[in-house]
């Protein structure tokens, strides 16, 4: 019998990092992220959704807003839909004139890329409200990322809450960052226009507990990171020398950053300089930028956790789109929910430089659903920790 997942188009977590929403070829799947195993579908004998081009948890983890493919007859890549995922019943759906090629929901905000432009709109009492534009020009104009703060403030007896909304994107080499007051209506309270030192950004990542976004080079030979508010370099990491592509990171351990190189290398850095390699190119950064360059303090590679003919059948996507990391910011366990069917838990043992995978699940096929490989044992040592690979 032909497997009913044949093509994972996309890959999105919700705001706890608890569960993963799967994106495919004939709808959506949602799946815990403690042990990989399936909480959701969006079909059933009565509801079939088809193709999926990507999708976003709303803040009540049973909906979830997405668009679809444009070869599906009902939910096409113009339209966005709100679905509960456990009555499989749609909410809303909203169409557009032009196909939509990134869509991220924050807050009460649904933000839709519609070619050079973001659509920022508020949902409220099953609605979007049309609330802000923002032209875009850059070469890559569906990547942006999206953060909101909350503020509460004492007026007398009344409390008084308001929240900021921050949009960042990228235009060529710059970050613009436009912060927008939200209350009543949208205002901009401040505009951030960031020089880089890079050609063309290739893409871009917030992490909250560090404020910091994140760009990568047009090789991702270099990923810095900029203070939101202040706009300078904070760090500078060299990932290695060969051209790469990254499509995810996350904060490991408070201090440690794990970036993902499509299906080649996870890369973790510990981001505090006194631990890392002195080298002549630190002394140039230095001299120009203030800040001094970050190596990897181990690497994982995919050749070594992914057995021969593993995720196979999914083989173009894993080489497109590689991989998500997901992980604790306070924890030493990583989790790699992988476009190849495969989703694996890795414990690092940061002191020693070495990682043992612990959980290996396949979440891409119903009849592999409750299949789980633990390996005991698997530790391996990082034999170089500053070597210049991929």
């Amino acid at each position: 019998m032909e497997p009913e997942i044949h093509r994972i188009n996309h890959i999105s977590l919700n705001k706890s990092k608890t569960e993963f929403c799967l994106s495919y070829n004939n709808g959506l799947k949602t799946y815990n992220i403690e042990k990989f195993t399936r909480n959701n579908s969006s079909n059933n004998f009565e509801v079939k959704l088809g193709g999926i081009s990507f999708s976003q948890y709303l803040p009540k983890d049973d909906i979830i807003v997405f668009v679809g493919t444009k070869l599906n007859k009902n939910y096409s890549n113009k339209n966005v839909v709100f679905f509960d995922i456990v009555n499989k019943k749609e909410i809303l759906s909203k169409s557009f004139d032009e196909e939509i090629t990134n869509m991220k929901y924050v807050d009460n905000y649904l933000l839709v890329s519609l070619g050079k432009e973001l659509k920022i709109f508020l949902y409220k009492n099953n609605e979007l409200i049309p609330k802000y534009d923002i032209s875009l020009s850059g070469q890559n104009p569906k990547l942006f990322e999206t953060w909101v703060t909350k503020e509460e403030n004492n007026v007398g007896e009344i409390i008084h809450k308001s929240s900021t909304l921050y949009i960042a994107y990228a235009q060529k080499n710059e970050i613009n960052i436009k912060v927008l007051t939200c209350e009543d209506e949208f205002k901009v309270s401040k505009i951030q226009d960031i020089n880089t030192p890079v050609n063309e950004i290739q893409n871009l990542f917030y992490i909250r507990k560090l404020d910091q976004i994140f760009i990568c080079d047009e090789k991702a030979i270099y990923i810095y990171g900029f203070d939101v508010d202040t706009g300078k370099v904070k760090l500078c990491l060299r990932r290695g020398s060969n051209p790469g592509f990254i499509t995810s990171m996350t904060l490991l351990n408070g201090n440690f950053l794990a970036i993902n190189n499509k299906n080649k290398t996870i890369h973790i850095f510990d981001l505090d300089i006194n631990n890392n390699a002195f080298s002549f190119s630190n002394i140039v950064y230095s001299m120009v930028y203030g800040i001094q360059e970050i190596y990897p303090c181990l690497r994982i590679y995919y050749k070594d956790i992914v057995k021969e003919n593993e995720g196979q059948f999914f083989s173009i996507d894993f080489k497109e789109k590689g991989a998500v990391l997901v992980s604790e910011d306070e924890g030493n366990e990583l989790n790699i929910i992988a476009y190849n069917g495969y989703a694996y838990k890795i414990k690092a043992d940061l002191k020693n430089y070495k990682y043992e995978v612990i959980l290996k699940v396949c979440y891409s096929d119903d009849k592999k659903d409750t299949l789980k490989e633990t390996l005991k044992n698997a530790s391996v040592l990082s034999s170089n920790i500053f070597n210049k690979q991929k």
